[in-house]
């Protein structure tokens, strides 16, 4: 007779097999050509990268952003050798780069579509808020995966591929809320972004709330904090100069030394 402990394992191993095929099963199934009328399978030959990740989600909260994570979800989805390096030239890394770039494109298409009617009245500081909080809603689900991703980006090695990322996120959040600036102002702004950013990142990991009431309460208050910078002490501003520079040097380096 099985223990309890026994029966609640076999019922989560149950529930994660139904998942995990419930995925292929959509991403096997038929999908109609619009263009044709006709119907076609999707096979190993036109999985796409954003396909792949979903799967591999499946798996990164047991074996990490690993090598291990990624040949298990190739083997469900029948993927070769060869499919893998056309799918991810640069291995892991670049995976994570495009799921990455994925995130930030679904943050903004949420974002446009739910205001499109109240882009030209609503202030800056109000889509900040709604776009970062549309990004963190897009994680909730993969919480165990995004505390894996930050082991694997505390790595030496993956340093600069975490500042290139957090650039690009910072960059698009400024730039779908209206920012123009082409100033010293560009870099600041973004620095003093990341800084929030990665505070409410934290406080989201942490927060308990189905509705993300915690997280949204903490963002609100790293923001009104931002809204007082002008009134900050010199030490703070120099700080923020200083990590501004730093931001600069990243874009620097994407842009191959020509700036953005």
């Amino acid at each position: 007779v099985n223990t309890p402990l026994e029966l609640f394992a076999e019922q989560k191993q149950i529930h994660y097999i139904s998942i995990r095929r419930f995925i292929l099963c959509r991403l096997t199934a038929e999908q109609a050509d619009n263009r044709t009328g006709r119907k076609q399978i999707m096979t190993n030959a036109n999985i796409t990268a954003e396909a792949f990740i979903k799967v591999m989600l499946l798996h990164v909260p047991f074996d990490g952003w690993t090598e291990t994570a990624m040949q298990r979800a190739a083997e469900e989805l029948d993927l070769s050798a060869s499919d893998m390096a056309k799918l991810f030239p640069q291995g892991i890394s670049g995976l994570i780069e495009i799921g990455s770039d994925e995130i930030d494109r679904n943050m903004k298409e949420v974002f446009m579509n739910r205001y499109a009617d109240d882009l030209d009245k609503m202030p800056v500081h109000v889509k900040i808020r709604e776009l970062l909080l549309i990004r963190l809603e897009s994680l909730q689900p993969h919480k165990e995966a995004v505390r894996k991703m930050l082991v694997f980006m505390s790595k030496p090695a993956q340093a600069k591929l975490g500042s290139t990322l957090l650039y690009k996120t910072l960059d698009r959040v400024w730039r779908v809320a209206g920012d123009r600036s082409t100033d010293y102002n560009f870099y600041t702004k973004r620095a003093t972004l990341g800084a929030v950013y990665g505070a409410t990142f934290l406080a989201f990991l942490g927060d308990d709330t189905p509705d993300m009431r915690k997280t949204r309460a903490f963002l609100d208050r790293r923001l009104k904090d931002v809204a007082n910078v002008p009134k900050v002490t010199k030490p703070f501003r120099t700080a923020a100069s200083v990590v501004g520079k730093m931001m600069k040097n990243v874009a620097s380096m994407r842009s191959g030394g020509r700036g953005v």
